[in-house]
C-alpha cells in the first residue's frame, strides 16, 4: 500500500470531513482486494488516480487511513514474531493488549475499515431488487416451490424463481442454496448462475457462488453443466452423485469427488474444517456474521484449522482457534475483529 501515496506528511484526522474519510477508507479496502483481470485492474487504477487528483485533501485522507491501519497492525505483527519462535504447534497464549498509544488509532481504523467494507457491500443491493426469496446474514430458510421442489437458502442468499408450463428455472443471484428437485422429465429444471447453467430433471445438489465461481456438488442423481458463452475450456460437463465441479468465466473445471460431510454441514447448522487454511476458515465465518473478521498478519493465513463450529454462533470459533494456533484475537467492535 505504501506505493499509493507519495506525500508522507502528517495531517490531523480532524482536518478531513467524515465523507472524505469514507471515500478514503473505501479506496483503501478496494486496493487491498485480490487483483482482478488486467482490464479491470487498469480501470480501477485509473479511477483511483482520478479520485486522488480530484482534491488535494484526498491524498492526505488516504495517508491517514494507511497510518491508522499501520499503527494497529505493526504492534500485532511484532507480538506474533516474538511469541511464535520455538512454540509448539498447539499453543495457549497469554493475551497481550495493544499498547495504550495505539488504541485511538485502532478504534479509528476500526471505523474506517468497517465503513469501507459496508460501502462495498452496497454494490450487491441489485441482487435483492431482482430476487423473489432472500436471506439475511446468518439466516437459513427453506422455500417450497409449486412444482414440489424444495430450495434451502443459506446465509446472505438471493434467488429468483420462474416456473412456466415448459420450463422451471431458479436464478441464484448470490450466496448458496441446496436444491431437492422434483422429477418431471417433460419440464426440466434449470439453475442459472452468473458463471453458467445447471440442468436437471430430478436430483439433489448444492450450488455455491464463491466470488466469480459457481461450485456445484451433487449428492443424488446427475446434472448437466454449461458454462456461459465465451468459455474456452470445457464448456459442458456432467456430474453424478458424489462429484463436484467449478464453473468460471474460463469454463468448467475437472470433475472431482468431494467431502459430503463438509459441503452439506451448513444444512445441519454446522461448519466443518479439516486442516483448512485459516484464511479460508475466516472467509466462511464471515459469511455467517455481520461485520468482518480480518487477518492482520498475512503470515497467519495458511495456518491449518480443524474443528466443527455452529453457523448460528460463528464467533464461538474464535477462542478455539486462538487457543490452538499462535494467534491472538482483538475485538475492536462487534463489527471488526482482528486476528494477529
Amino acid at each position: 500500500m505504501n506505493d499509493m501515496v507519495a506525500d508522507n506528511s502528517y495531517r490531523k484526522p480532524d482536518e478531513f470531513p467524515d465523507t472524505l474519510l469514507e471515500e478514503a477508507a473505501l479506496w483503501f479496502a478496494r486496493l487491498r482486494e485480490p487483483e482482478p483481470d488486467s482490464q479491470q485492474a487498469a480501470e480501477r487504477r485509473m479511477a483511483f488516480e482520478d479520485w486522488l487528483q480530484a482534491d488535494p485533501r484526498h491524498r492526505g485522507a488516504l495517508e491517514e487511513t494507511e497510518r491508522l491501519w499501520g499503527a494497529l497492525a505493526q504492534p500485532a505483527a511484532t507480538a506474533i514474531a516474538e511469541e511464535s519462535v520455538s512454540k509448539p504447534q498447539i499453543i495457549r497464549h497469554r493475551r497481550r493488549a495493544l499498547p495504550s498509544w495505539s488504541r485511538p488509532a485502532a478504534l479509528a481504523a476500526s471505523f474506517l475499515v468497517a465503513m469501507a467494507f459496508g460501502l462495498i457491500a452496497q454494490d450487491d443491493l441489485t441482487d435483492w431488487v431482482h430476487a423473489d426469496h432472500t436471506t439475511r446474514v446468518g439466516e437459513q430458510i427453506p422455500v417450497n416451490l409449486e412444482d414440489g421442489s424444495r430450495v434451502t437458502l443459506n446465509t446472505d442468499t438471493a434467488v429468483s424463481v420462474d416456473l412456466s408450463p415448459n420450463r422451471r428455472s431458479v436464478g441464484l443471484l448470490r450466496g448458496q442454496a441446496w436444491f431437492d428437485v422434483a422429477a418431471d422429465t417433460s419440464r426440466p429444471f434449470f439453475v442459472e448462475s452468473p458463471a453458467g447453467t445447471i440442468k436437471v430433471t430430478g436430483t439433489s445438489f448444492d450450488v455455491h457462488l464463491d466470488h466469480n465461481t459457481t461450485i456445484v456438488s451433487v449428492t443424488e442423481g446427475q446434472v448437466a453443466l454449461t458454462a456461459t458463452q465465451g468459455a474456452v475450456e470445457h464448456p459442458t460437463a456432467k456430474l453424478h452423485a458424489g462429484q463436484q465441479a467449478r464453473i468460471s468465466k474460463t469454463g468448467i473445471s475437472e470433475v472431482r469427488a468431494f467431502d459430503n460431510t463438509v459441503v452439506t454441514a451448513w444444512l445441519r447448522q454446522q461448519l466443518v474444517f479439516y486442516d483448512t487454511p485459516l484464511e479460508q476458515v475466516v472467509d466462511e465465518l464471515n459469511r455467517y456474521r455481520s461485520g468482518k473478521i480480518v487477518i492482520a498478519d498475512g503470515d497467519l493465513q495458511n495456518l491449518k484449522v480443524s474443528g466443527v463450529f455452529r453457523t448460528d454462533d460463528p464467533d464461538a470459533a474464535l477462542p478455539v482457534i486462538a487457543n490452538t494456533l499462535p494467534i491472538e484475537v482483538t475485538r475492536l467492535t462487534n463489527y471488526l475483529v482482528l486476528l494477529h
